[in-house]
């Protein structure tokens, strides 16, 4: 029988940690579902926040081609938040958060169920998630470029995307990152060129807040035999960082050499240069 795939468009926003790989996780870890392909994504725009005083945002959005009903496809997107460290039963109504992943449209027409609305509600009144969909998904601009307009137009896109250069020679890895600060530095770094294999699980860690904790906690994982497939902070404070290794556990243990050296960048705040060497006589990142 043929799978029927349908379009749908998620909003991405984040305003805490390390807030591009979190844009850059999401879609990973959407992408590496057999039911879920990820087919385009939008800049990024960074937007003032609705309600208490709190960090600028990050918005996006992703457009999904899926087989997922769009309740199935909502429990995924509610699944990834937490495996990115959302946790929403401590968030505040307009509050930070780490990610916010919004069902915002589905080309089966209006959803009406519990919990779920379908196209979102407030979508017409949101520049910051309107902006971004039209991108992704211009076929809609009759239905939603008035409602754009105003609403003020599209949001500014960001202009300090991180810049990654990224080699895998005979095994060995050697990523350079320039970001805006340490943290997605750090978590963009080990941003896997492709999926080897589904990534079906997440490492949650507290580590102290420097570039020597995670270079130690990225060495820990490979000597357990976990294969990373991307990685964020969710949280961000002087003396932690909250972050999550996203991969599989492939069972190899690799003694590999892992370094993790930092300097000024030459185009934004912070330059991480990541090599990972395998041991020879197995494993691999």
């Amino acid at each position: 029988m043929e799978t029927i795939l349908s379009v749908a468009i998620v909003g991405v926003g984040t305003n805490l940690g390390a807030r591009e790989a979190a844009v850059v996780a999401a879609g990973h870890l959407l992408d590496a579902r057999d039911d879920i392909d990820v087919t385009g994504a939008s800049a990024l725009h960074e937007t003032k926040p609705l309600g208490p005083p709190q960090g600028d945002y990050l918005n996006a959005a992703l457009r999904l081609e899926t087989s997922l009903s769009p309740n199935d496809l909502l429990a995924v997107l509610l699944r990834t938040e937490r495996r990115l460290g959302r946790t929403r039963s401590s968030d505040l109504r307009w509050g930070p958060r780490s990610v916010d992943l919004d069902l915002l449209w589905d080309e089966r027409g209006a959803h009406e169920s519990t919990g779920l609305s379908v196209p979102h509600p407030e979508l017409p009144k949101r520049s910051f998630a309107l902006g971004p969909l039209l991108e992704v998904a211009p076929e809609l601009e009759p239905v939603y470029a008035q409602a754009l307009a105003q609403a003020g137009g599209a949001p500014p896109r960001w202009g300090r995307t991180a810049i990654v250069r990224r080699d895998v020679f005979s095994g060995r890895v050697d990523v350079e990152v320039e970001a805006d600060s340490m943290a997605d530095a750090c978590a963009l770094s080990v941003r896997s060129a492709e999926t080897f294999g589904r990534a079906w699980s997440t490492r949650h860690a507290v580590l102290g807040p420097s570039p020597e904790y995670f270079e130690e906690a990225l060495r820990e994982l490979l000597r357990s035999g976990f294969e990373v497939h991307c990685a964020t902070i969710s949280d961000c404070t002087q003396s932690q960082w909250i972050a999550q290794f996203h991969g599989r556990n492939c069972g190899v243990r690799s003694a590999a050499n892992v370094r993790l050296q930092t300097t000024p960048g030459a185009h934004r705040a912070v330059r991480v240069r990541l090599s990972i060497n395998p041991d020879p006589t197995g494993g691999a990142f």
